[in-house]
């Protein structure tokens, strides 16, 4: 018989989650991590006061009100609004371009 219900590789996102859940569905979860912290490429740390993404920034986008609130349970999120834009001849267009952008 096994010791552990579930053997997970790896403590990314989805990793991380499912350990999470299934441990607290009372499974004795088993985690696998090369590295030496957990949360994948989505890692932060702080240094001096500063929280740092130390694989590069992250956004987090959902309009799933139940995955915004499982997540909030965890961190503290800043809202942000991703708007990118383009400067073309001394004109401003919002990204993505369509088919209509230039006409």
């Amino acid at each position: 018989m096994s010791q552990y219900d579930y053997l997970v590789v790896g403590s990314g996102l989805f990793g991380a989650v499912f350990a999470h859940e299934a441990a607290k569905a009372g499974k004795k979860v088993k985690v696998i991590e090369k590295r030496d912290h957990i949360a994948g490429n989505i890692y932060t740390k702080e240094v001096e006061g500063i929280n740092i993404h130390e694989y590069g920034a992250h956004i987090f986008h959902t309009s799933d009100k139940a995955i915004w609130d499982y997540v909030n349970q965890f961190a503290e999120f800043n809202r942000y609004t991703n708007s990118p834009v383009a400067n073309y001849k001394g004109e401003i267009y919002n990204l993505p371009f369509n088919m209509n952008t230039f006409n």
